[in-house]
C-alpha cells in the first residue's frame, strides 16, 4: 500500500534520506517506512515488531547524519533570500513523526549581495549622464599607456598628529588626491590610454558601525558616513575628469579592500552611471576581487591583496587568462594592503605593492608602521612593456613644487 510519507514524516526526510541508504538492509527498511501508511504495517511487511522497525529507521537517520545528511524542511518555512543551515527536532516516545522541530536559517550571501547589487544600482541612476562630453586631446600616442595606481586612499580616515604624527581628514584626502593625479597628469606623455586603479580601501568605513567588516576592527573615521561616500565620489570625478585633458580614453578599476567590501563597488556603479554618455571613459562594474587589462604585450593584474598570497598570483593570472597570458611578454600585478612599496619577481612576472598618501592611523601607528607617502605614474610601452614611472611624494603635495 503507497501513500505520502510527509504524512508520517512531515520533513519530507524519507525521500532525501535515499541516497544515503548504503547497504541492501538499508534500503530494504526505508523501502517499507515509504511504501507503507504506518510503521506497524512497514514493520510486519519484513516480519519485525513495530519498536524494532522504528530503531532500525531511526539508527538508519543516525548513519546518514553522520556522513552528512540533513533533512530538508518544508520550502514554505523558509523565506524568501534565506536557506536552511539545521534543523532539530523533538520526538514523543515510540513516535517517528517529530511533535516540535526548529529550523536554523541564514541570509543566503547570493540573495543578499543580488538585492545589495539592486538598491546600488538604483541609488547610482540619479548620476547618469551628467558628466561634460568633451573632445579627445590631439596628437596622442597610441604605443602608451598610462597606470594611475591609487594605492589604499582610505577616504574618511581620521588621524590626529599628536597622536599619529599627522593629521589627516576627509578635507584633507580629498585635496591630496585630486592634487596627486593633476602633479603626474601633467609629467606623464600623451598617452591614447590611461588605467586608473583604485587598489582596495579607497573608503576607510564600510558603514555607519565604522568597524572592518570581516574582522570587526573599529575604525577612526573624520564626519558623516554619506558624506564620505559623496567625497569619495566627487574625488574620483575629478582624477577621471584631469586624465581626460591628457588621454584619448580612460578606464577605471575600484577595487574591492578589507575596508570596502560594499562602497567600492557603490563607487563603480556611480561612476558609470555618471559618465553613460561619455565614450571615453570605462568604468568597471565587476564585483570580482581580480581584475585584468591588457595592453599590447603587457598583462596587468589588480587586487587588493588581503586575501591572496604573493606567489599565488602569477598562477591566478596564468589561469584567469590563458589566451592573453600566451599572447603577453610582460606581466605585472598591482597590489595594495599593506601601504608600502615592494616588488617581487616571480618568474616573469613581477607582483608589486604600492603606498598611500594617507598618513597612519593611531592602530597603525601604534603598530609601528613608518612607510613613505606617494603616488605613482606608470608608463607602459605596447612593445616594450613598462619604459617609465613617475612619482610625487606627500612633501610636493603640499608644497606645490
Amino acid at each position: 500500500m503507497s501513500h505520502d510519507s510527509s504524512a508520517v514524516d512531515p520533513l519530507g526526510s524519507l525521500e532525501s534520506l535515499v541516497p544515503w541508504a548504503r547497504t541492501d538492509r538499508e534500503r530494504a527498511i526505508l523501502s517499507a517506512a515509504m511504501a507503507y501508511s504506518s510503521r506497524g504495517e512497514a514493520a510486519a511487511s519484513m516480519g519485525w515488531t513495530p519498536s524494532a522497525f522504528r530503531r532500525a529507521l531511526s539508527e538508519l537517520r543516525m548513519r546518514a547524519a553522520r556522513r552528512g545528511w540533513l533533512p530538508t524542511a518544508p520550502r514554505e518555512d523558509v523565506p524568501e533570500g534565506f536557506h536552511v543551515l539545521g534543523t532539530t527536532s523533538l520526538y514523543k516516545a515510540g513516535s517517528d513523526a517529530p511533535a516540535l522541530r526548529w529550523v536554523k536559517t541564514r541570509a543566503d550571501e547570493e540573495s543578499k549581495y543580488r538585492l545589495l547589487m539592486e538598491a546600488m544600482t538604483e541609488l547610482a541612476l540619479p548620476f547618469r549622464g551628467l558628466s561634460e562630453v568633451s573632445a579627445a586631446p590631439v596628437e596622442c600616442r597610441d604605443d602608451l599607456l598610462v597606470v594611475y595606481p591609487l594605492g589604499d586612499p582610505h577616504l574618511g580616515m581620521y588621524a590626529w598628529s599628536e597622536e599619529t604624527g599627522a593629521n589627516f581628514d576627509l578635507e584633507t584626502a580629498e585635496a591630496g588626491l585630486v592634487s596627486a593625479v593633476d602633479h603626474l597628469v601633467g609629467l606623464v606623455p600623451r598617452a591614447s590610454s590611461a588605467l586608473i586603479i583604485s587598489l582596495g580601501d579607497f573608503y576607510h568605513a564600510d558603514s555607519v558601525e565604522n568597524r572592518t567588516r570581516a574582522s570587526g576592527n573599529v575604525l577612526d573615521v573624520d564626519t558623516r558616513w554619506g558624506k564620505v561616500l559623496a567625497a569619495g565620489i566627487r574625488t574620483m570625478r575629478r582624477c577621471i575628469d584631469v586624465a581626460l585633458v591628457r588621454h584619448a580614453s580612460v578606464r577605471v578599476i575600484c577595487e574591492i579592500g578589507n575596508h570596502d567590501d560594499h562602497s567600492a563597488v557603490m563607487l563603480a556603479l556611480c561612476l558609470a552611471e555618471y559618465y553613460a554618455n561619455q565614450s571615453r571613459v570605462s568604468i568597471d562594474t565587476s564585483p570580482c576581487v581580480f581584475h585584468y587589462h591588457e595592453f599590447g604585450k603587457t598583462l596587468i593584474g589588480v587586487t587588493h591583496g588581503h586575501r591572496t598570497k604573493p606567489a599565488n598570483l602569477p598562477i591566478i593570472m596564468a589561469k584567469d587568462c590563458r589566451e592573453a597570458w600566451g599572447r603577453t611578454h610582460y606581466r605585472y600585478w598591482y597590489t595594495g594592503h599593506v601601504h608600502q612599496d615592494s616588488v617581487r619577481e616571480y618568474g616573469d612576472t613581477l607582483v608589486e605593492t604600492f603606498r598611500t598618501l594617507a598618513p597612519r592611523d593611531a592602530w597603525g601607528h601604534g603598530q609601528g608602521y613608518r612607510s613613505g607617502q606617494d603616488l605613482k605614474a606608470d608608463v607602459i610601452h605596447a612593445e616594450y612593456g613598462r619604459i617609465n614611472r613617475h612619482v610625487v611624494g606627500i612633501r610636493q603635495i603640499w608644497d606645490g613644487v
